[in-house]
């Protein structure tokens, strides 16, 4: 909400495009595909106004995701079709691969073999595993709907394995959830404050762990107290708890010294701890 009243008080037009598109697909992760319709269609409209065509920018796989799970299959072969279009046009493997994976969701049952094989070949030729990940998903959602459970197995148990590897802990839950679908017995590997918390946060969070006060904390860091404490919030929120001792708890063994006063500029402790 911060964000996108910025950008728009400030006429930030591309970085308001990139909100809508995260805020849409974190409804679409949620499992709330109708809020994801209406950022996404937010988005389009964006897009149009401001004359930003680029088919990288464009929300179209995600909108037909969206559209498919609430049984608009109409709309979204109409938007699959005009997408991939717009995708071929452009000539790139990233956005051929996407729209691939949008026509493969309202491909007829005998066709979307080719067209989701069509797709991983292209998602080879990136870097995007998260992108290749969630393309095995939706080919393996579709061969169990088929009736196609031990085909779908490799393409799940392939796409819970990188959500889980990248920290994608909700779209790991989607393709554990549709993997438990087909009869196998899903051992989920949980995500954890390693990949949980970012570089800083970890920082911060095993600092104040230790015992340190928040302005040794901060000194230690180069930061002001009140950073620390704004990071200290969302270690809070991320691991689900609401105090120090809690926080102390939840690092475990990874609180190897006892309290002890820091010298500013020196944070020997947590580095050996991250190293």
């Amino acid at each position: 909400d911060e964000a996108l009243a910025l950008c728009r008080r400030r006429g930030i037009h591309l970085f308001e495009a990139w909100v809508l598109m995260a805020v849409g697909d974190l409804e679409l992760s949620l499992g709330d595909a109708a809020a994801a319709i209406e950022w996404l269609s937010t988005l389009e409209r964006l897009l149009a106004d401001q004359g930003m065509a680029d088919a990288d920018l464009s929300p179209d796989p995600e909108l037909v995701d969206a559209l498919v799970r609430t049984g608009d299959l109409g709309t979204a072969a109409t938007v699959a079709a005009r997408h991939i279009s717009a995708a071929d046009a452009k000539g790139q493997p990233w956005a051929r691969a996407r729209a691939r994976r949008a026509c493969g969701l309202v491909a007829p049952p005998e066709g979307f073999d080719e067209v989701f094989g069509e797709a991983l070949e292209l998602h080879a030729q990136t870097l995007d595993l998260f992108e290749t990940a969630r393309t095995r998903l939706a080919y393996g959602e579709r061969m169990r709907r088929a009736g196609r459970r031990v085909e779908a197995r490799e393409q799940l148990r392939l796409a819970l394995e990188c959500f889980e590897r990248l920290g994608s802990s909700q779209w790991a839950h989607h393709a554990a959830a549709e993997l438990s679908a087909t009869g196998e017995t899903v051992e989920r590997v949980e995500v954890g404050w390693r990949t949980a918390l970012t570089p800083q946060e970890l920082q911060v969070a095993l600092l104040l762990a230790e015992g340190r006060t928040t302005r040794e904390a901060a000194a230690a860091l180069f930061l002001s107290p009140k950073t620390v404490e704004y990071h200290l919030r969302k270690v809070y929120t991320k691991l689900a708890i609401h105090s120090r001792d809690e926080l102390a708890v939840a690092l475990g063994d990874a609180v190897t010294r006892p309290p002890q006063t820091v010298e500013p500029g020196r944070a020997e402790s947590s580095r050996a701890v991250i190293s």
